[in-house]
């Protein structure tokens, strides 16, 4: 997963706040929970943060992992999962062995967000990449130009839309590179945007993790605005990068699934 520098990742930022505000110290009485004051409290380092101002914490739960307590905190606007056991603070991902990102997982069971807001925000911002047949199963999908996440999703996903088995919106984001607006802007004014998407992903450089296609010269105000609405809403799903993929739960509400998910994943939810 490809993270965006204003954005918080667990084992990025919120890792280094840590390490730059604590040296060591804790305050002396450790923020509680009322909805899960059974569990045990923030470990120290966390404790300190949130004493200190520069973390909230909204709930804490237990893991899926024994003795692993997990804690959602709000970090520069985000909501982010960190775990603790016996004291100690654990950031970064946590994937299951069934490949689940476990970290999504707990945002939207924990602290959910309203994504059906966030669909019809992007809805109305407009400039979707629109593919696949109508009636097939549908998901948005966030992504830079520059991500290399973000091209292997695009490749897993290509086939079952050809197939007529997936429908895609994609969602252009610029933020991971210096070159990532102005691709972002290549193929957002392209005349015709699926194609120019279809370019940059298929000529892309993996080594260099640069898009297939040739920059914009120029970012028009307008389209700077739009790739900072469709960063704000990634932010607001509770994607900390990218590839972030809104989709439908069993239940026909949407879900946020952060990163790349397996072709299993993907493959199983096509069949709907």
């Amino acid at each position: 997963m490809k993270s965006p520098k204003n954005l918080s990742r667990a084992a990025g930022p919120l890792a280094a706040v840590l390490v730059a505000l604590l040296g060591g110290c804790a305050p002396a009485h450790p923020a509680q929970s009322p909805r899960a004051s059974s569990l045990p409290p923030p470990p120290p380092a966390l404790a300190a943060l949130i004493h200190l101002g520069k973390v909230r914490l909204l709930t804490r739960f237990p893991s899926a992992v024994p003795g692993l307590t997990g804690y959602v905190v709000r970090f520069e606007g985000n909501r982010e999962v960190v775990y603790g056991s016996h004291g100690y603070l654990f950031t970064g991902e946590l994937i299951s062995p069934q490949n689940i990102d476990l970290n999504g997982v707990y945002r939207q069971q924990y602290a959910p967000v309203n994504d059906a807001a966030v669909i019809r925000r992007l809805q109305k911002a407009g400039h979707l990449i629109e593919e696949g047949r109508p009636r097939a199963p549908l998901l948005y999908a966030i992504i830079d130009p520059n991500c290399s996440f973000c091209y292997h999703f695009y490749h897993m996903a290509e086939p079952l839309i050809a197939a007529g088995r997936l429908q895609v919106r994609w969602v252009l984001v610029g933020f991971l590179e210096r070159t990532s607006q102005a691709r972002a802007t290549a193929i957002l004014t392209a005349a015709n945007p699926a194609a120019a998407l279809r370019l940059d992903e298929n000529r892309f450089d993996l080594a260099r993790e640069h898009g297939g296609i040739t920059p914009a010269r120029r970012i028009p105000p307008a389209i700077a605005k739009l790739l900072m609405i469709h960063l704000d809403a990634m932010s607001d799903a509770g994607g900390n990068g990218t590839p972030t993929i809104l989709y439908r739960s069993p239940s026909g509400g949407w879900m946020t699934q952060v990163g790349l998910p397996s072709q299993r994943w993907l493959d199983a939810y096509a069949r709907g």
